[in-house]
Order: C-alpha cells, then structure tokens, then sequence
C-alpha cells in the first residue's frame, strides 16, 4: 500500500516518496484557462497549501511529477511561469511590527530566488518592486500564489484590537496585487474567512470568489469515488481489521466523515478525519481534535 500523507503539504515530496495522491488536476487545468484573480476559502486541514504547492510546479512546468494524472496530457510543458508563493504560515503573527519585519524577511528570501537585490525598506513597496522587477528581469508574466491570507488575523481573533491592527498590515499589503495586473499571469488565494468578511482586500475588486461556485464544489476534499477508488487497499485492510463487510465499512465510513459541502448537493470527506482513520481504524474526530474550528 502507498504511504498515507498525513500532514504533507508539498505536492513535490508527495509525488517522489511514494505516497497515496488523489488526482485534482482537472480543476487546476479549469483555473488556469482563465485569467481573473481567484479566491477559494475551505476549513483548516482541508487540502489548501497542497493546491497551492501543486499548482506551483504545474506553472514551472515539472512535468515529471504529474506523470499519470489527468493534466499530463493536456498542459503545455514547454511554457514555464515564474511562480512568486507566499504562505502567511511562514510569518510571525505575534504582532503588526513583527508581522511586518517577518513580510519584509519572506520578501528578501524570494527576491533572492530569482537573483534581485531588495534595496527598499517598505513592505508594500517591496512586494511593488518584486513583481515588477521579476516580471522585467523574466520578461514573463508571474503566477502569483498566495496561501492562508488570513492567518495573520486568525491568531488574534481574540484580541480585537491586535486583530485590526495586522488587518491594516496586511490591507495595505495585499493592495499591491491590483496595481500589478500587468505583471500577472495567474493569481491564487486561500484562506479561511470570505475575503470580503476580513476587509483586506478592498482594493483588489475583481477577485473571482469560487468557493461555493458547483464546477469547483469537490476540488478539495474527497468524494466518494475517489475514496473508493485511490484507498481501495487501504479500504481492505480496514475491513479486515474492523471483520467488517466491505459495504457496511463504507456506510460506517461515510456517515463519519462525509459532511462536507460546498454547493448543497455533493458531498466530500475531509482528507485528515480519512487520513486519520487509516492510520490508526478508529473512529474519532480527527479534525476536531486537531484544533478549535
């Protein structure tokens, strides 16, 4: 059986060191036809930073980390886009001055991937500079991911005031990424919250918000084909363990862990209650007990 990949993040790692993939490609092929800016909000240990990772070496063209899955065939290997990924995982919350000295820090690190000196010392003025500097330096359009937006606010939800401090951070922050549009190619955001509930994008207007739009309902998350299909062994395994019939397991299974929504009609496993199960065939809140909703 492949290995189950609890906890991982990076599509990279996933796709070389044998572990259990359940192929999203398609939806990632849908979104790069367009050139609106998207938005998609899903729950916490829901699959966001792995979109964006795959999505990531899709635009730099890693062709072969997506040998057999649905993309490999249909994308054009020979275009590559310089990818500018910034996660809010990466930065220290603690405070609106920290949070701006860790922005600046994770700036300089990707100016110097793409060989740029950082010589300005606004973090707004910097992240300007980076995309049009790439962009000059490249002579391409930049593919801009942009991973847990809203982070930064989340860890303070119950400080009201830190919150609307790093909320005024990050407004300013983010109000870059409107002024860039000749600079782009391609824009991804993830986050919890609505992007219009956090108010730091005021700005940025024309953010395609597909979070609850039907074509993109079951991007994250498993549905249960694709559990039935990817974790076949690992679906064997358990009924022997359990003594179960095979059936019975997955209405025991579905009936846990098949809640999820997000357009009223199809429903999707949360991927780390699923991975959770198979690792250890028992029934618990996996999600839940990994951190307050």
């Amino acid at each position: 059986m492949k290995k189950l990949p609890v906890g991982l993040q990076d599509f990279r790692k996933l796709r070389t060191q044998g572990y259990l993939y359940v192929d999203k490609t398609r939806y990632l092929y849908e979104l790069a036809k367009e050139m609106t800016p998207f938005f998609l909000s899903r729950p916490r240990r829901f699959g966001k930073s792995l979109t964006v990772s795959t999505l990531k070496y899709l635009f730099q063209g890693e062709k072969t980390l997506f040998q057999d899955t649905w993309i490999y065939d249909r994308w054009d290997w020979d275009t590559r886009y310089p990818v500018v990924h910034i996660s809010m995982t990466e930065v220290d919350t603690s405070s609106p001055d920290r949070l701006e000295e860790s922005l600046y820090t994770l700036l300089k690190e990707i100016y110097a991937s793409f060989d740029l000196v950082l010589d300005v010392r606004l973090v707004k003025d910097a992240f300007r500079r980076l995309l049009s500097s790439v962009y000059q330096k490249t002579g391409q359009h930049i593919v801009l991911l942009i991973d847990e937006y809203d982070k930064p606010i989340l860890d303070h939800l119950h400080e009201p005031a830190q919150a609307d401090a790093i909320r005024g951070v990050l407004r300013s922050f983010y109000s870059t990424v409107k002024d860039a549009d000749p600079f782009l190619h391609f824009v991804f955001i993830t986050g919890i919250t609505k992007f219009t509930k956090a108010g730091v994008f005021s700005t940025l207007n024309n953010l395609n918000d597909i979070t609850f739009k039907e074509s993109y309902a079951t991007m994250l998350g498993y549905t249960q084909q694709e559990l039935e299909e990817v974790f076949s062994e690992h679906i064997d395994a358990a009924t022997q363990k359990l003594g179960q019939d095979r059936q019975v397991f997955l209405e025991d299974l579905r009936r846990y862990y098949n809640g999820f929504s997000f357009d009223g009609q199809r429903f999707v496993y949360n991927p780390f209650s699923v991975l959770g199960f198979f690792g250890d065939y028992r029934y618990r809140n996996y999600w839940f007990e990994s951190g307050s909703p």
